[in-house]
């Protein structure tokens, strides 16, 4: 464990993505690696990847390396130039408030709208996942807690499936799991996390669309809050 400022940061166990990756497209590997390279510093802001040179280091064939560079571009990651390869983005402050601000003008809506539909059944799931990631945070297996905490959230946009709020979403999905994976958490926010998913759940009990959204709006600035103080103290969780 180490500290950001003073606050205590939990550490995420070491090997967890390597294990991920077991079985994982080749594309998706390299996309992983080189996500993890350039939040860890190894490839810096304006730093020029060709093909030929990460096909080298990754043991690999063009092919998945333009995948995962495509994926990666979409991502917001590296930029793509014709005839000059990709342009490593460094992972600031800004850009990470960007992908928040998007983040919370759709979210907090779309579980408003869908509280005020969900039934019985599906609070019950909610609630069956809730005591899963429960049970994780508090023994400290972060990587479980974070797999739970998607399944909660992607449980409650299957109420009324939106493909296209999916897509938007799962941009920048990869990106969000490997800075949480990198930067752990403050240990105070898994206390935090559950009473705030609890008032959530409570809120589509209810059917009350206008609690929901207050406090998913909640969540989602508080989670935004910690991991940008996280980023900001340049302490990271090993």
């Amino acid at each position: 464990m180490k500290t950001a400022g003073n606050a205590a940061v939990a550490r995420v166990p070491q090997g967890h993505e390597q294990a991920l990756q077991l079985g994982v497209p080749n594309y998706m590997r390299v996309a992983e690696a080189i996500r993890h390279a350039v939040i860890d510093g190894q490839f810096e802001d304006g730093q020029r990847l060709t093909t030929l040179e990460l096909a080298k280091l990754y043991g690999l064939s063009l092919a998945p390396i333009r995948e995962a560079l495509n994926h990666l571009s979409a991502e917001g990651i590296v930029l793509l130039h014709p005839k000059r390869g990709a342009i490593v983005r460094s992972i600031s402050i800004d850009f990470l408030a960007e992908i928040y601000e998007v983040r919370l003008g759709l979210i907090p809506y779309l579980d408003g709208q869908r509280a005020g539909i969900a039934t019985s059944a599906t609070v019950q799931e909610l609630l069956a996942i809730e005591e899963h990631y429960e049970a994780a945070a508090n023994r400290g297996d972060w990587p479980e807690s974070i797999a739970r905490n998607i399944e909660l959230h992607r449980t409650m946009l299957a109420i009324r499936p939106n493909q296209e709020a999916v897509q938007i979403l799962a941009r920048h999905h990869g990106l969000l799991k490997a800075l949480r994976n990198r930067y752990g958490f403050s240990l105070a926010r898994p206390g935090q996390v559950i009473q705030e998913h609890r008032q959530l759940i409570d809120a589509f009990r209810r059917n009350d669309g206008d609690e929901a959204f207050k406090f998913s709006a909640i969540h989602l600035r508080n989670s935004c809050e910690e991991l940008m103080a996280l980023i900001g103290s340049g302490t990271l969780s090993e």
